[in-house]
């Protein structure tokens, strides 16, 4: 669906953005804090990765004073406090932002060893990332919320782009820490043809799979970014909740029956 999204950003002359909210389908096992069905409020925008940055802290900001406009009681009745709230928005006041730590800032911060793990098992060339266990520690750290940048491309997806002068080791891409963690994804997309030729021969995949991506950015090439946001995870950050599975409206679990 974000490639999707990709492609309708050209349909228009200079559309500033394009967005859709719909269930999103994984393989993963569900967890406590993954589900593979959900629902996804994803967007992709003119710009940079600040721009898109700018944008999702502008739409949590309005998202999160609807909530707190229209269920507060629903919210103190069951998270037990609203201060999480009132924290939040006092820092998306719209004259600051969040604050943004690169991976290999975070990395020294971890106080053990299972705080961070390889993407891979057994293969480090894909790099590292924090685990839950991290990212919780970082948003404590920061507060209740910080972006975490920067990661190794080999764990992120070829569609992100390169930060400059890193020799393709690393990805201008950025989660949003809240609540159980990652909740916003967010990335810079490759402008050119030959810029996602490059990813995909790095990342070891077919470009045959993906000649008609190659080819949009032939026909219009723009330089875009966009972001993703986890509805149940936002949801069990608002309510103070520590298992996503529980947020489901109509559950749908990977290998089992639900019946109404």
């Amino acid at each position: 669906m974000q490639f999707v999204l990709e492609y309708f950003l050209r349909f228009q002359e200079r559309l500033p953005g394009t967005y859709y909210i719909s269930p999103s389908f994984r393989g993963e096992d569900p967890d406590a804090t993954h589900l593979n069905q959900f629902y996804h409020v994803e967007c992709e925008l003119l710009g940079n990765m600040d721009r898109a940055i700018s944008v999702a802290e502008g739409y949590l900001a309005h998202l999160t004073k609807s909530m707190l406009k229209e269920h507060s009681g629903m919210i103190l009745n069951t998270a037990r406090t609203l201060t999480h709230v009132t924290s939040l928005l006092s820092k998306l006041d719209g004259k600051s932002h969040l604050p943004r730590v690169s991976l290999d800032q975070a990395i020294p911060m971890m106080p053990s060893a299972d705080c961070l793990e390889w993407v891979q098992v057994g293969q480090p060339h894909f790099g590292r990332k924090l685990t839950r266990k991290g990212e919780r520690i970082l948003i404590e750290r920061y507060g209740g919320a910080v972006w975490l940048t920067d990661m190794d491309h080999l764990g992120v997806p070829f569609y992100q782009a390169y930060v400059e002068g890193t020799e393709q080791r690393k990805a201008k891409a950025a989660d949003l820490l809240l609540g159980l963690g990652e909740t916003f994804g967010l990335g810079e997309r490759h402008s050119t043809p030959e810029k996602v030729q490059e990813a995909l021969s790095h990342h070891c995949v077919p470009e045959q799979s993906y000649k008609w991506y190659i080819a949009m950015r032939h026909a219009k090439s723009l330089l875009t970014s966009g972001w993703g946001m986890g509805t149940e995870r936002y949801l069990c950050w608002l309510l103070q909740h520590n298992d996503v599975r529980d947020i489901q409206i109509i559950p749908r679990m990977k290998g089992m029956k639900h019946m109404p």
